[in-house]
């Protein structure tokens, strides 16, 4: 059966648009052997044929070896599609269980961290810029409820980025804005098989019971409820551009100077902007002094604030220090923010990481 062209036009005019991956380059594409991911792969390929993108595709897989006999039969099925696609394959097999001593204690942040990891390091070695995920407006729609349920603002509620780096690499989400069954239903037109991994089933993780129990159920209090999740991803995510900029523009007045190695910031200038402000303005401190943004609490945020914006009065010479990811630690001396890391970090002349991808996403 001919594959139909519809969908890989689509894609192409989708990347043509939105500039995501560069042509004439190297790509690592993630496969697990799902429709996801064999879809991605399979329509890239349809795309590649195009003279103007001229991509060397990899396939990359990650073996994270915790489904026994059933995760290497995912490998195998993924070396024999890139072995029919005529594709280079990079495979790595994770070792998770020996620090959580049980597949069943894994957790999908540490599954997840490890993956990334993984990817990235294989797009080093095959000097790849960029990794290229399956993610699709259904996890989209997952992602945004999970976080809300959690107690995320902007940041979170904006979801999965269509482009995002990490570990030094770019990684993109080309997929964003087509549902699963879509995806599916052209494999099955195209007539070609995937493998379906058995721990989607499972209700022991909650993005699972987020995609088989409660999306189905608000789908019956509002019909089309994953569109509209999609649509408040994308108005969070400009709310926070806004919000971002005016945090560049705090921490600029802010920033008084770098001494010993330390970020010292001015206390008034974080007393009277706005909570959401101030609160992005830290972190961005906190970023600049080598701390783990991802790994930064809002609610340690907010703590924070909410002791710098506390009158020093009779205590001003008090020294408050309130630790942060990555081994940040926050010192609050009368009128002084003093951001320091407590392990060693070379100094730098003070720069703003302006890279958060949501003031530089295509």
């Amino acid at each position: 059966m001919p594959a139909p062209r519809g969908l890989v036009q689509q894609l192409d005019q989708y990347l043509h648009r939105r500039r995501l991956l560069p042509p004439n380059r190297p790509i690592l594409v993630a496969c697990s052997g799902g429709a996801d991911s064999v879809a991605l792969l399979r329509l890239l390929c349809a795309v590649n044929q195009s003279r103007y993108w001229n991509w060397r595709i990899v396939v990359a897989h990650v073996n994270h070896a915790l489904r026994g006999r059933r995760s290497d039969a995912d490998e195998r099925f993924v070396r024999r599609l890139a072995e029919q696609l005529d594709l280079p394959i990079r495979v790595k097999r994770l070792r998770l269980t020996r620090a959580a001593k049980a597949p069943d204690r894994v957790s999908e942040a540490q599954a997840r961290t490890a993956r990334i990891a993984a990817l990235a390091a294989m797009a080093k070695r095959r000097r790849c810029d960029v990794v290229v995920l399956a993610h699709h407006a259904d996890d989209q729609a997952e992602t945004v409820l999970l976080r809300l349920l959690r107690g995320a603002g902007p940041r979170g509620l904006g979801g999965m980025l269509p482009r995002r780096r990490m570990r030094g690499i770019w990684f993109v989400r080309p997929l964003l804005g087509w549902p699963r069954n879509t995806l599916q239903q052209w494999l099955t037109q195209g007539g070609w098989n995937w493998r379906e991994d058995s721990s989607n089933a499972t209700g022991r993780f909650l993005r699972n019971r987020i995609r088989r129990e409660l999306l189905p159920l608000l789908e019956t209090y509002q019909p089309g409820i994953r569109r509209i999740l999609h649509r408040t991803a994308r108005t969070q995510r400009s709310v926070y551009r806004v919000l971002w900029r005016q945090a560049e523009e705090l921490f600029r007045r802010a920033a008084a100077r770098r001494s010993g190695g330390a970020l010292l910031l001015d206390r008034g200038a974080f007393a009277v902007a706005p909570q959401a402000v101030a609160a992005l303005a830290l972190r961005q401190a906190i970023e600049c002094q080598g701390g783990g943004g991802d790994r930064i609490d809002r609610s340690s945020l907010i703590e924070a604030l909410r002791r710098i914006r506390k009158p020093a009065g009779h205590r001003g010479r008090q020294t408050i220090a309130m630790p942060f990811a990555g081994g940040i630690l926050l010192h609050l001396r009368g009128q002084t923010i003093r951001v320091v890391r407590s392990r060693p970090f070379p100094a730098e002349s003070l720069r703003l990481l302006k890279s958060n991808d949501f003031g530089k996403r295509r």
